[in-house]
């Protein structure tokens, strides 16, 4: 759940993973770039995380997940680490 009083998100990834957002049934989902792109925090949408190739170490690849409030205030962060398996 995102913390209160966040009203959009971004999401920062390493160069091994892909993530898409997947808003709202119905809506087209989106590739994320590396960062710099918010979304609107909306019920139902979805991160699809993948990676393509196997690590070459545990936990080499990171996603972070960024919240903010109205005018962009910065209020949490989540991360998570990756480690493909081949």
């Amino acid at each position: 759940a995102a913390p209160a009083g966040a009203v959009s998100f971004g999401v920062k990834h390493t160069e091994g993973v892909s993530v898409d957002v997947v808003p709202r049934e119905g809506a087209e989902e989106e590739c994320v770039p590396s960062s710099g792109t918010r979304w609107p925090l909306e019920e139902g949408t979805v991160l699809r995380l993948s990676m393509s190739q196997a690590s070459s170490e545990v936990n080499d690849n990171k996603v972070t997940v960024s919240f903010y409030g109205e005018e962009g205030k910065p209020i949490n962060q989540a991360g998570v680490f990756l480690t493909g398996i081949g």
